[in-house]
């Protein structure tokens, strides 16, 4: 563990350092193809078909209408469960993560450095000043939230206010001492308040004067002289050093759960999950390996507390743990693709979301799949789910935002 300097600058003097070699892979996984000459700020969102209309099933179909992934057969926002809510976002663009502090408060960040709003009534986009692709979002409250895109692109804001939100930038390695700065992607960022966040990601580091700093996980903490600050940790009490962090989450700053892929050092450990657990507040927490019975990534980690703790990934993945040694192979989910997200209210109350539109409900008993609203076409692939309680649930994805109220009567 080292404690890396921090400086905080205004966002439009971002410059980020190239990327080199060793650290290529990591990042060309997660950059969507992106336009550089349109302003994005251009909003184009799924084009409005009339579904009372003859030609509604067989118009702007891009699609095999017997392919199970096509929309060929239009749902109405009042028959299905969750409907489109134009989100402001260029169509060209996705929506990588959600995340609010209320249900008139909820952020949606993505590619492209998107970053947008919703305030109760409608989505605004947010400037962020960089075209870096945004892949985490969380807060501890309305007025502390930060946006993790890489270890360049650490953004830290104190709310929406006054139509917009003000960005500033946590520099990890700084000083005229530091020489080049390998980037890391950044795919998670949790905590418990304000001075107790923890960022991971792709392995990174830099030259100093005392030898390379690398890691894969931040800390933020205060310092013994009460400021808080950056720890950068290479691996976890020794172990997972080359591994890439995909999940955060935890019940308490003493009971933290993350996901790792570990197959740089072993193939057959893509699926990590590491369990950090501390005796005392203010005690350094002690990481344990779980097994997950997962050699696919895990993409998403969530609990309703620490006896139930959730985590989803590849192949239809779906794994949970409630005490002991290892998660137990949740059965009966009734699909196979790649899922990205897990949230939920309680026990008995569990949102997945995946690729080809994949939306699915635990209800403590058995799954189903919700209905979606989505226009004529290919169906997008969804990444991310959140909402402030069981009936106001967000899903986000190919530029799409999906909004869930409640089932409808007679549903």
């Amino acid at each position: 563990m080292s404690r890396a300097k921090i400086a905080a600058a205004a966002l439009p003097s971002l410059v980020l350092a190239p990327l080199v070699p060793l650290f290529m892979a990591s990042c060309a996984e997660t950059d969507e193809a992106r336009p550089t000459e349109e302003d994005a700020s251009s909003v184009i969102q799924p084009p409005e078909v009339d579904a009372s209309s003859s030609d509604a099933g067989d118009a702007g179909l891009d699609c095999d209408a017997g392919d199970p992934d096509c929309v060929s057969n239009l749902l109405s926002c009042d028959e299905a469960d969750f409907c489109p809510v134009p989100s402001a976002v260029d169509r060209r663009y996705a929506l990588t993560a959600v995340w609010g502090s209320g249900a008139k408060d909820v952020w949606a960040v993505g590619s492209g450095g998107t970053i947008t709003h919703w305030d109760g009534n409608a989505w605004k986009l947010v400037p962020s000043d960089t075209p870096e692709t945004f892949n985490a979002v969380w807060g501890s409250s309305a007025s502390d939230v930060w946006v993790a895109g890489s270890t360049s692109t650490l953004l830290h804001g104190t709310g929406y206010a006054g139509g917009s939100a003000t960005w500033t930038i946590e520099t990890v390695f700084s000083g005229d001492d530091i020489g080049y700065v390998y980037p890391g992607r950044l795919h998670a960022v949790w905590g418990t308040n304000a001075t107790d966040v923890r960022a991971g990601g792709a392995p990174f580091g830099a030259d100093t004067p005392d030898g390379m700093i690398l890691g894969n996980l931040l800390v933020r903490a205060p310092s013994d002289a009460g400021s808080a600050g950056w720890d950068v940790l290479s691996g976890l009490d020794g172990r997972w050093f080359d591994a890439t962090v995909r999940a955060i989450w935890g019940s308490s700053a003493r009971d933290v759960w993350i996901a790792l892929d570990n197959g740089n050092e072993e193939p057959w450990a893509r699926g990590t999950v590491a369990h950090g657990t501390a005796s005392a507040s203010g005690d350094p927490l002690t990481w344990t390996s779980v097994d997950s019975k997962s050699t696919a990534p895990l993409e998403s980690i969530w609990g309703s507390s620490a006896t139930d703790v959730w985590a989803v990934g590849g192949n239809g993945i779906v794994r949970r743990f409630t005490g002991g040694k290892s998660f137990a192979i949740v059965d009966g989910v009734p699909t196979t693709v790649a899922l990205r997200g897990v949230w939920g209210s309680g026990p008995s109350d569990v949102w997945v979301v995946g690729d080809s539109g994949t939306v699915l409900h635990f209800d403590g008993a058995a799954w189903s799949e919700a209905t979606v609203a989505f226009p004529l076409g290919r169906k997008p692939d969804l990444k991310a789910v959140w909402g402030s309680g069981p009936n106001d649930v967000w899903v986000v994805g190919d530029a799409f935002a999906l909004h869930f109220t409640g089932k409808k009567a007679g549903r």
